[in-house]
Formats: C-alpha cells, structure tokens, sequence
C-alpha cells in the first residue's frame, strides 16, 4: 500500500524535476502500470515500450496532474492511453462497427456465470487468444474498472458500441473457455 503523503511529496519534488523522486515513484508503479500495458498490447516487449513512455509523458506533464484523482489512476489513464496509441500506431487496433455485431449480442446476458470451477490462469490465456478489441474492452471493463462512458472516450467508440463490444468479448471469452478447458454450460 502506497502511503498518500509519501506520494505527495514524491510528486511535488518530481514538479522540481527531482530524478531521485522520479525513480521512487517508477519503482512504485511500474509492475501495475506494465500489467495495464500488457492486458491492452498482448506483448511483453511493446509493453515494456509503452509503459516506458508512458512514464516519460507522465513526467512531462506531472505539472498538469492535480490531486483530484489518485496519482496512479492518472498514471494509469496515461498508460491506457498510450497503449492504445501504440496499437492504432501499429495498425494492430481496429475499431469494429456496429454493423459488423450480431443483433442477438446487443443486449447484456443476464445469466449469472459461476466463477467456482474457473482458474484464473486459464481466463488469462483464453482472455490473451481473442480479438484484440475484445481483449482491450473486456480488461477495461473488468480488471481497469473503466465505465462505458470512460470506455467510448478511450477506444473512440459511441456509448452503444462499447455495450455491445464488451457483450460480444464475454461470448466470445466464454466460447473460448468452454472450447479451450472443457468447461460446461453450467459453469456459465
């Protein structure tokens, strides 16, 4: 657990361009802010790339954060941001229509999923196999706790896309662990 006041005066002496305090704070951050890079770019190489400038960026802005949010979801906000300029950069995103979505994947499933039986692992790598773009929403989603609203900002997708987007990533999430690890309907 990072100690608020710490964090504060960290950032206040990288405001004065302090490279100790800049390392602190790296040293802090770093490991989360990689795994946020690495669910969106699905590589362990352009992730390490993209969180690298995504520190520079930080710290070339750190003048513009303000203590309104927590210093590593502005961090992180960087992080998503940079990573899913990478893909668009890279020609690894692309942004899927509403026309190209099945019609019955546009409301919200309301069965409930039993997790019980699940590894985390195997949602891990199933989660890793499928589109990139339902990779991306569904690690926005779930594991960065983004909103639709923050998501269609993010991704440049309409509200109503972002909701069907993240209904087609769970099926096709879900297909992938009942094909991969012969997990049953009933487990869903």
């Amino acid at each position: 657990m990072k100690d608020s006041n710490q964090i504060l005066k960290l950032i206040a002496d990288c405001k004065r361009n302090n490279q100790k305090a800049q390392l602190k704070v790296y040293e802090l951050y770093y490991k989360a802010m990689f795994n946020t890079a690495y669910r969106i770019v699905n590589d362990f190489d352009d992730a390490e790339d993209v969180m690298q400038e995504a520190f520079i960026k930080a710290f070339d802005k750190i003048n513009s954060y303000q203590s309104e949010s927590t210093y590593g979801a502005w961090l992180k906000k960087i992080v998503v941001n940079e990573a899913l300029g990478f893909l668009r950069k890279n020609k690894k995103f692309k942004n899927v229509g509403l026309e190209l979505l099945d019609k019955d994947m546009i409301e919200e499933p309301t069965e409930e999923i039993d997790f019980s039986k699940i590894q985390v692992n195997n949602v891990l790598k199933a989660l890793r196999e499928i589109k990139e773009n339902y990779r991306i929403i569904i690690s926005l989603y779930y594991i960065e706790g983004y909103d639709f609203e923050e998501i269609q900002e993010i991704m440049q997708i309409s509200y109503a896309n972002a909701r069907t987007m993240l209904s087609r990533a769970k099926a096709k999430l879900k297909q992938k662990l009942v094909e991969e690890y012969g997990f049953s309907k009933k487990h869903f």
